[in-house]
């Protein structure tokens, strides 16, 4: 166990439990032209990222004050069974199944998001439904004979919120929706059980996600299933290592933010008893702290210190806030809606201090 102390960087920023925050300053840079340009970040997790409230708390912060450049990435998780944001909605004439990066048997590429769906219907087709109207699709698609492929759909006579997708093959990895306008584009990327190891798995799936988002930040917000899989904190500083080389290798500019995993996620002990008389054997279900939460989170600390990356010590944010106390879901693993949406917001302000921070050293 290391003792964790607090990292270099403004005082205003560790107030938030944001650290190395000088690490984001070409992310400001960036953000200082949203106005003029796209900026885009990737918010790359696990199942609390896959729910939506999290990464669309973040975003919506960042959209009001920046501007929006439109929803980002858009996967159709219902089609793939299984949960995801309320700020679009597909359906499709055909039945889907899914494949994610999770699966301990994959059929070929996970995509860029590490879930696909596939038919085997002819001449597929989807419809996609977003809140916030839009003017520009990019899609990923491929036959299982075939790589993955591009398609684009601009519409010329103006924005809309409802568009339909026919791409020329049976297996279809999202989408990113744009409006045309500057400002954020935040794109939301988890898929339930997964951990950072999932998404090294397949080396292309962090150089596409780089390729086709061109991110100026990136945030990684792992460290729940590594604990609840008993991950030790070598084989997770070496994934940690693996993915940074590897968005490094296709985006050298992009800042880097992890965020470490939440304080008290708890685990089930069922203590035996018998009652007096009986032979039979009961169980009492407790709940207690997971240790490897501070295994994992201590780790994530200690490489980002060392290589001077930024991280937002999200561990130590909840317990410093009482409202943390209503937010859990009954698994005391995952959050509620309430729960969510406060970690999002508390994550964009501590970013954006860091930012009015930056502003006035640079003024």
């Amino acid at each position: 166990m290391v003792a964790i102390v607090a990292g270099s960087g403004p005082a205003s920023a560790q107030k938030h439990f944001l650290h190395n925050d000088t690490s984001l300053y070409r992310f400001f840079e960036a953000l200082q032209q949203a106005d003029k340009e796209v900026v885009s970040i990737l918010h790359l997790g696990d199942s609390h990222v896959q729910a939506g409230f999290l990464p669309e708390a973040a975003a919506g912060r960042f959209k009001a004050k920046f501007g929006s450049a439109g929803t980002g990435w858009a996967f159709p998780y219902h089609l793939a069974g299984t949960n995801g944001p309320d700020t679009y909605k597909w359906s499709s004439p055909v039945r889907w199944e899914g494949d994610r990066v999770v699966d301990r048997y994959q059929s070929g590429f996970p995509g860029p998001g590490g879930i696909l769906i596939k038919t085997q219907a002819p001449n597929p087709a989807l419809v996609l439904t977003t809140k916030e109207p839009f003017n520009d699709i990019t899609y990923w698609y491929a036959d299982p004979s075939s790589s993955m492929q591009t398609g684009f759909v601009r519409m010329e006579a103006g924005d809309t919120t409802a568009v339909r997708l026919e791409p020329a093959g049976k297996i279809f990895y999202g989408t990113v929706v744009k409006n045309g306008h500057p400002g954020i584009l935040y794109h939301g990327i988890g898929v339930n059980g997964a951990q950072l190891m999932h998404f090294n798995k397949d080396e292309a799936t962090l150089s596409t996600l780089m390729n086709e988002l061109h991110p100026k930040l990136v945030i990684l917000s792992f460290g729940t299933n590594e604990a609840f899989g008993g991950v030790s904190a070598v084989p997770f500083r070496q994934e940690m290592e693996k993915a940074v080389e590897r968005i490094r290798n296709v985006l050298p500019d992009a800042c880097i933010l992890f965020t470490t995993p939440p304080s008290g996620m708890l685990k089930k002990q069922q203590i035996p008893y018998r009652r007096k008389g009986s032979r039979k054997t009961h169980y009492h279900l407790r709940y207690v702290k997971h240790p490897q939460v501070e295994v994992i989170r201590a780790e994530m600390i200690r490489y980002c210190r060392e290589k001077g990356l930024a991280y937002w010590d999200f561990h130590e944010a909840m317990k410093a806030d009482r409202r943390f106390a209503h937010g859990w879901s009954t698994d005391h693993v995952h959050f509620n809606a309430n729960g969510y949406t406060l970690q999002g917001t508390l994550l964009y302000e501590a970013v954006a201090a860091a930012f009015e921070t930056y502003q006035h050293i640079t003024r």
